[in-house]
């Protein structure tokens, strides 16, 4: 088992509970699979599964899997950028919810990253941090966007 950093983005997993259900295995089959690689990010139970270490026999299913390019958890997005989850669900008006990209797959909420990184023009590398705006220091000395009235991104 591979434990994922709060950044780290998708791109080559897809999600064990979806591939479980399409071909009607236990969720637990994984473990027995030999040279399979399985991830998942820190304080989360979900699974990821590599897509080139997935069974020959289950390859075919594999297009009919959610695409998971850019994709985090949304528990890790909160993580790294310090924001209350309560900002990622659509009924709290929040006006950060208007601006992600996100996704719900198998009853599992997911913020595509890598586009929040490239509409702000920022690279993949930078560590962020999210908070009101009023909390950062003059512009010289911390390096910010403005994201909404309230809420800016820090960068470093």
């Amino acid at each position: 088992m591979i434990n994922l950093s709060n950044n780290f983005f998708l791109d080559d997993f897809i999600v064990n509970k979806e591939l479980c259900e399409r071909v009607c295995i236990s969720s637990n089959a994984y473990r027995f699979w030999k040279d399979i690689k399985a991830a998942r990010y820190e304080s989360s139970r979900i699974i990821f599964l590599e897509k080139k270490t997935i069974l020959p026999k289950y390859q075919h299913i594999l297009q009919e899997c959610t695409p998971l390019h850019g994709m985090v958890i949304a528990s890790a997005f909160c993580h790294f950028t310090g924001i209350a989850s309560s900002h990622l669900i659509a009924s709290n008006n929040s006006s950060l919810y208007k601006i992600l990209d996100i996704r719900d797959i198998c009853g599992i909420k997911f913020v595509n990253l890598k586009k929040f990184y490239d509409d702000l023009g920022l690279d993949y590398n930078y560590n962020i941090y999210v908070e009101k705006c009023k909390f950062f220091g003059p512009s010289p000395l911390e390096k910010k966007i403005n994201l909404t009235n309230e809420l800016c991104l820090g960068y470093y």
